[in-house]
């Protein structure tokens, strides 16, 4: 093959190469470029605080910086090509300047798409700032300012406040109280489903006690809840996790449910699992939306209330139903509402 004809098929393949991702086009080129000149090594250097780290290589030894190599090149924001071994005759160049040139914008698309995601990062933590700001500024205040409401009446003299009346502030003091205390629990578990530091310990664990134990620690709330898990084989589960995580479902379940219906909670067996169905009358979760719910500070609609009212309590509940190897999904409940089901391993399977 004469040195032109040579030179056509490389260039074509240069161009082949131009539609390949920019993951596959740079170590591909440089592999290339190695082959097409017999070269000893070659390699797309990136600055890397005071040194260079290879972004690319083929062969070896790999210079450690552009200044160790016989020829470089600069290549976007920094980077450098550096090759060693054959020598590169004057005839080379053409074919040489247009390796350079699409490693070049493969350099450059990869620091684009770099810079695209950061940008994305950061329009997410934007935006998920804003989320807790507004969230934090209207669930938190809700129950202090219904404290602080009753508290202030309870100490007024200028009221002769009957029983009855001191009794009912009491009680709202006491609802907002756990109210506040739901919350705050939620905002730390997320934190700590965040930091990959949540602790886990699965056992053999009865799901009935832990149903009841839900719907005990949802307080004044629980009353609507009614319970069908008789004669079940143990769960493979952390109890206290999967207590809090079934009582943030419960809670958004009567949340959503109309005045005068309630959630109804059944478990059964499913081959080697157990299914915790938590069943709501309310308007149900568009298909569309059954990802988004589970995202933390993600709400459906204006309605709030309960121990989910930043839009926590699900993302809660779906971190630690993940973490003990389970599955928290969403179906539609026959004549309308919301299933949200908790799938678990039995422990005897």
């Amino acid at each position: 093959m004469t040195r032109t004809s040579a030179e056509a098929v490389a260039l074509a393949s240069l161009a082949g190469r131009a539609v390949l991702s920019e993951a596959e086009a740079l170590p591909d080129l440089v592999a290339e470029l190695r082959r097409t000149f017999a070269l000893d090594a070659v390699a797309v250097l990136t600055p890397d605080g005071d040194g260079w780290r290879p972004a690319a290589a083929a062969g070896g030894p790999v210079p450690s910086s552009p200044s160790d190599a016989p020829f470089t090149a600069e290549l976007d924001q920094g980077a450098a090509l550096v090759m060693t071994g054959a020598t590169l005759k004057a005839e080379d160049s053409r074919l040489l300047a247009a390796f350079v040139a699409q490693l070049r914008l493969a350099q450059r698309r990869i620091n684009l798409e770099r810079e695209a995601a950061s940008a994305g990062e950061l329009r997410e933590a934007n935006t998920l700032r804003a989320a807790i700001l507004s969230a934090v500024s209207h669930d938190l205040r809700t129950p202090l300012a219904s404290i602080k409401a009753a508290a202030t009446s309870v100490l007024s003299d200028e009221v002769d406040w009957s029983p009855d009346d001191m009794r009912g502030f009491c009680k709202t003091i006491d609802i907002e109280a756990d109210r506040l205390t739901g919350l705050v629990d939620n905002l730390l578990d997320m934190s700590r489903l965040q930091a990959g530091s949540l602790p886990v310990s699965l056992r053999p664990t009865a799901l009935e006690s832990v149903l009841y134990a839900s719907v005990a620690s949802l307080s004044s709330r629980g009353s609507g809840i009614v319970i069908e898990a008789d004669n079940l084989p143990p769960a493979q589960a952390d109890p206290g996790l999967l207590e809090r995580a079934v009582a943030n479902v419960m809670a958004n379940a009567q949340t959503w449910s109309p005045p005068g219906t309630v959630v109804r909670v059944e478990a059964g067996v499913a081959g080697d699992r157990i299914d915790v169905r938590v069943i709501d009358r309310g308007p149900g979760v568009p298909p569309d939306r059954r990802d988004d719910i589970f995202r933390p500070f993600q709400r459906l609609g204006d309605r709030t209330g309960g121990e989910n009212g930043l839009g926590l309590g699900l993302a809660v509940a779906k971190g630690f139903i993940t973490a003990m190897g389970g599955e928290l999904n969403i179906e539609d409940t026959p004549g309308g509402g919301a299933t949200f089901v908790c799938s678990l391993r039995r422990a005897d399977s």
